[in-house]
């Protein structure tokens, strides 16, 4: 991160053990400790990406079939300058062993996904978080900063999960017969319109009280 310019880190629900050995063995990593020493440790994805008004998975895709957008890395720049609103994107990376869960990237609006050879699609977290830095970074300095002028009304991260979480217990209730998560892919799909997205719960607390 901090060779292609980006400080700001944050660690969603990090395993107690290998986190602490992250910040013991944090001088490994060459005028760069600074950045494990400030970074936000936060209990859920929303929470660490609150204040960012797009937030991007990363995956292989490996053996998965996505309902979520797939970007293309030498396109992820393009993308965020058009649908970060001017606020900051959150990149989001899965842990060393699996990747992101499907319930990870139902936090997504999209998922940015890295152009590899077909008997070897998944890399290390450390080379992928590399790639993707300095593919944003060589595209486009701000593209992580989002497009400066473009003010739109974008639903927070935990306004997104807020919303999810109340139609999917009004759904429950009434036998709607979708997962959280489902429900979390919906609410996705229309993140940049944070009025829709209160208008929808307006109406699930409406139906709920019939």
């Amino acid at each position: 991160m901090a060779n292609f310019g980006l400080s700001d880190l944050a660690v969603a629900a990090p395993h107690p053990p290998v986190w602490k050995e992250a910040l013991t063995e944090n001088r490994a990593a060459v005028g760069a400790g600074h950045l494990l020493e400030r970074a936000a440790v936060s209990g859920s994805i929303p929470s660490a990406a609150d204040g960012c008004s797009l937030v991007l998975g990363t995956s292989a895709l490996n053996r998965r079939s996505p309902d979520r957008e797939v970007i293309p890395l030498p396109l992820a720049a393009r993308y965020i300058r058009k649908n970060s609103g001017g606020g900051r994107t959150a990149l989001v990376f899965g842990p060393e062993k699996h990747g992101l869960t499907e319930a990870d990237l139902s936090h997504c609006r999209a998922i940015i996904a890295v152009p590899t050879d077909d008997a070897q699609p998944s890399m290390n977290l450390g080379h992928a978080v590399a790639v993707v830095c300095y593919e944003l970074a060589g595209r486009d300095a701000g593209a992580t900063r989002g497009a400066a002028g473009r003010e739109k009304p974008e639903a927070s991260p935990r306004e997104l999960e807020a919303a999810a979480e109340e139609i999917a217990a009004f759904l429950e209730r009434t036998g709607g017969g979708k997962s959280p998560a489902q429900v979390r892919r919906a609410v996705q799909d229309i993140a940049g319109l944070k009025q829709a997205l209160g208008l929808m719960r307006l109406l699930a607390r409406r139906a709920s009280k019939l």
